[in-house]
């Protein structure tokens, strides 16, 4: 399979997709199979292997246009992960944190909305941040309110946060879209045992629990104004995970567990992965368009990954009893071979793009093999 045939291919599945323009879709094929080759986000590592055709000046060049010039929708690239990876039925598992760096004096900060599948937090809507530091109520909010806007009538089983996403005005906000939370709480909170009553330390009610024990109190605490469902857990390390919902939860605190996963995909975007913080994109309208552009090909790496998993198990580690990577990196491992073999392991190539065509390995041609045993070691 030549170059050209490969990005021919990958511009097809991506056009049933996407509502580009035929030159953009070029471009996005492009981009992610630079991406695979490179596994970095700098535009001078990308240009080299962007197009074969062109100088590498020239294909830095057009980088530097479309993220200059280009706009992406992001309900439509969400609208994209949900119709190739997330249950349809199932209530969503959402998760919302915030990854930032330095790149010389710029505040590199992406707030971002994702929904947790198979050990990744998937980004559904993000915002680069004009700013260091937090995110406010008003920016959270507006990303709910994008997710509401694409998917109206999808059921949400609860939100997942840390600790910087607490205080009055965004609960308030959470109940008033009718979103279940699961809010990590810091250890100097204060409660009330009713909505007048005399304020007292929040770990009061839980000084008695040992390492390891936890605890669910089934009647509200006042909190913030609000009455809200506590649980806790003290660790082994002296900190306390402390967990408020809006209503009884009597698996809050494993149910919280599920937050890792977008601690999992920004070490994906970043080391794991892409290297995110290698790019010196600066301005926000770059950097989300940047991270549209990285979303597509996590979801094609990741379900290449469970793929692949059912085709050879990944293998634990003896010590810890756990697999050696997660799915995702599984998958882009496989990925980057096929594309860097893609004269050898054409058909191969052709078989996982129909990953991104319907969530199923694509059989093309009864000629075409899909076996991992002639891609994986």
């Amino acid at each position: 399979m030549t170059e050209l045939d490969s990005v021919k291919a990958l511009r097809g599945v991506l056009s049933t997709h996407l509502n580009w323009h035929g030159a953009r879709l070029e471009f996005l094929a492009r981009f992610i199979l630079a991406l695979l080759q490179v596994r970095s986000v700098n535009l001078a590592r990308l240009a080299p292997v962007f197009s074969s055709r062109a100088k590498i000046s020239s294909n830095y060049i057009r980088l530097q246009r479309f993220f200059r010039t280009f706009t992406i929708d992001q309900a439509e690239i969400a609208r994209t992960i949900a119709w190739l990876l997330l249950p349809k039925d199932s209530p969503w598992v959402l998760t919302l944190d915030r990854t930032n760096w330095k790149l010389g004096r710029a505040e590199i900060n992406l707030l971002v909305l994702g929904v947790s599948y198979r050990g990744l937090s998937l980004p559904l809507f993000w915002s680069a941040l004009p700013k260091a530091g937090n995110s406010n109520t008003a920016e959270r909010v507006e990303l709910l309110a994008r997710l509401r806007e694409t998917f109206p009538v999808q059921p949400l089983a609860y939100l997942l946060a840390d600790r910087e996403f607490v205080g009055r005005a965004w609960v308030e906000a959470l109940r008033e879209q009718q979103i279940p939370f699961r809010l990590r709480l810091k250890a100097n909170a204060r409660i009330r045992r009713s909505r007048s009553g005399e304020e007292a330390p929040l770990l009061r009610a839980f000084q008695d629990l040992q390492v390891h024990e936890q605890r669910v109190l089934r009647k509200p605490l006042w909190l913030w104004g609000q009455p809200l469902y506590l649980s806790a857990k003290r660790l082994e390390d002296g900190e306390w995970l402390l967990i408020a919902s809006e209503a009884y939860a009597a698996h809050a605190l494993q149910e919280y567990a599920e937050r890792w996963t977008i601690e999992t995909l920004f070490a994906a975007l970043k080391g794991h992965g892409f290297h995110l913080e290698d790019t010196h994109l600066t301005k926000p309208d770059r950097l989300e368009n940047l991270l549209g552009l990285l979303v597509l090909t996590s979801t094609w790496a990741l379900h290449a990954g469970l793929w692949a998993h059912e085709q050879q198990p990944i293998r634990e580690k003896k010590t810890l009893q756990r697999p050696q990577f997660s799915f995702f990196r599984y998958g882009l491992d496989l990925l980057q071979r096929l594309v860097a073999l893609r004269e050898r392991f054409g058909p191969q190539f052709l078989c996982l793009l129909g990953f991104l065509l319907d969530g199923q390995p694509l059989e093309l041609h009864p000629s075409i093999d899909c076996e991992m045993r002639l891609v994986w070691p």
